[in-house]
């Protein structure tokens, strides 16, 4: 079966109007590229460029889904520089969910 990117979008926006918000765990999953990601934009002098994909992965993921769960902060929480760099590669109406860090203080 085929991945129909454009229909995702539009099933994740309708659904985003009506106040029902879907996305995933994470978003820096290299296996989506062809999918959900285009792959060249992430090649870099004709390889993968991980470190390209995962600075930049979260604006195109941010352009089908409109919430993700930030899971880095399960093991820590981020920092405010870290926050606001996700916020800076995101659209004013994107939703973000966080785990709580394995140790509270």
């Amino acid at each position: 079966m085929a991945f129909d990117r454009e229909c995702l979008k539009n099933c994740a926006a309708t659904l985003a109007a009506s106040g029902v918000f879907i996305g995933t765990s994470s978003w820096k999953y290299p296996g989506w590229r062809g999918q959900l990601y285009d792959s060249a934009r992430y090649e870099w002098r004709g390889k993968f460029a991980t470190a390209r994909f995962e600075k930049n992965c979260l604006a195109e993921y941010a352009g089908v889904f409109k919430t993700v769960c930030v899971d880095a902060a399960y093991y820590a929480f981020p920092s405010v520089q870290y926050l606001e760099g996700l916020a800076l590669q995101t659209p004013p109406d994107f939703n973000s969910g966080s785990r709580s860090p394995t140790k509270l203080r």
